[in-house]
């Protein structure tokens, strides 16, 4: 099957959600044509730099075409589309533009210009959930102790004059800057952490000296924001059903934007959320006009206010945390209810709560951004105004 016959099967199928299927039979095959013109051609990404590997652009290229196909964007009417199915709609609606304002002589028509409002809105969200793909992606990858990764991403036209237009990729490998940091004597690695963007290179997060409270007197305003490799390492221990890409994502989505910490006996803490659900702390440390993350604390853990308040009801000790596994993801999203409940009140009371919340969702890095889809769209899309090229 021809690509344009595809083209036009796809296209039909994307309009029966909006009820008017029956109208592409009675257009004229010119402007088919120019429908299938106006679509989209996404390139394969490409390595804008040597940080980028071909394994990786496989990896990306693949995602790519999995999300964009994917129906996860719903309307108000239960309908759910995918981002290739907002492309055709685009199509067909900016090609029955033009043949309207043909109709009318008039391209100050009212319908003219309600019509073309439309489709230029319509281009903007298809473009806008395609930078979502993308910014998925490279918060899934980026890994402050190895590298980041960004897309430079532009719109160009095939030909001149001509409504052909193709989406040009690049992948970027950004390395990651990396200080010797005296801590307590001993002169430990650390990470600068940054945060991914759809259309930018890495921001490297910075927090204000007014969050850190009496924990910074120093001159500064905003302090750059570090981690130690440890912190990661025992993220990865212990919330132990989250795979590599989880844990990359669940760091920026819980520090990409750092507006107050807990104090807690003399700690900075810095609450680690789970599908809304507190599951410990990245635990901070001012050094020389820096913050930084030095380790992850599962909520059981001793010097966490959950973990001391379990020790001090129950008398379980730090030894008997690990031993009995309590301070791993998996035991308690396995725990069985009924068969410990007294263990649970107990947890509920030292103030580890919703944990039951955990044990129907998924882990995975796919299942972790779809439940927070609109939440990232509102991310890459705040002060962002995507123009129509």
């Amino acid at each position: 099957m021809s690509g344009y016959k595809k083209f036009l099967i796809d296209m039909q199928e994307a309009l029966k959600f909006i009820r008017i299927d029956t109208e592409l039979q009675n257009i004229p095959g010119e402007y088919k044509r120019l429908m299938y013109d106006y679509r989209l051609r996404i390139s394969n990404p490409v390595a804008a730099n040597a940080l980028i590997s071909p394994k990786e652009l496989k990896n990306i290229a693949d995602k790519t075409k999995r999300y964009y196909r994917e129906q996860n964007i719903d309307d108000k009417k239960g309908n759910r589309y995918s981002t290739y199915q907002l492309m055709l709609l685009y199509c067909f609606i900016a090609v029955r533009t033009k043949m309207l304002e043909k109709e009318t002589g008039d391209k100050n028509h009212p319908q003219v210009v309600e019509m073309k409002k439309t489709s230029d809105g319509m281009f903007k969200t298809h473009y806008t959930y395609f930078l979502l793909h993308y910014f998925r992606i490279i918060t899934q990858l980026s890994n402050p102790c190895h590298k980041y990764y960004g897309v430079k991403i532009h719109v160009a036209a095939i030909f001149k004059d001509n409504p052909m237009l193709e989406i040009v990729i690049k992948a970027v490998g950004i390395p990651t800057p990396k200080r010797m940091i005296l801590i307590d004597g001993v002169t430990r690695p650390a990470y600068r952490l940054g945060k991914a963007h759809a259309e930018e290179l890495v921001e490297w997060i910075k927090v204000d000296k007014k969050s850190l409270g009496g924990y910074y007197r120093g001159k500064r305003e905003v302090l750059d924001v570090y981690i130690q490799s440890h912190a990661l390492k025992r993220m990865t221990q212990r919330l132990d059903l989250l795979g590599k890409g989880a844990i990359n994502y669940l760091l920026w989505e819980n520090t990409h934007t750092i507006t107050q910490f807990e104090f807690y006996k003399g700690y900075v803490l810095l609450p680690v959320m789970l599908y809304d659900v507190k599951v410990g702390y990245l635990m901070a440390k001012v050094v020389k006009d820096k913050v930084l993350f030095r380790t992850f604390l599962f909520i059981t853990h001793n010097f966490s206010p959950e973990g001391d308040k379990l020790k001090e009801i129950s008398g379980l000790g730090k030894y008997d945390i690990s031993y009995w596994h309590i301070d791993r993801l998996s035991t308690f999203v396995n725990l069985d209810g009924e068969k410990y409940k007294e263990l649970l009140d107990l947890f509920q009371k030292a103030g580890i709560k919703n944990f039951e919340q955990l044990k129907e969702k998924g882990f995975d890095i796919d299942n972790l951004q779809t439940v927070n889809l609109d939440g990232l769209m509102n991310y890459i899309s705040k002060g962002k105004e995507v123009e129509k090229f």
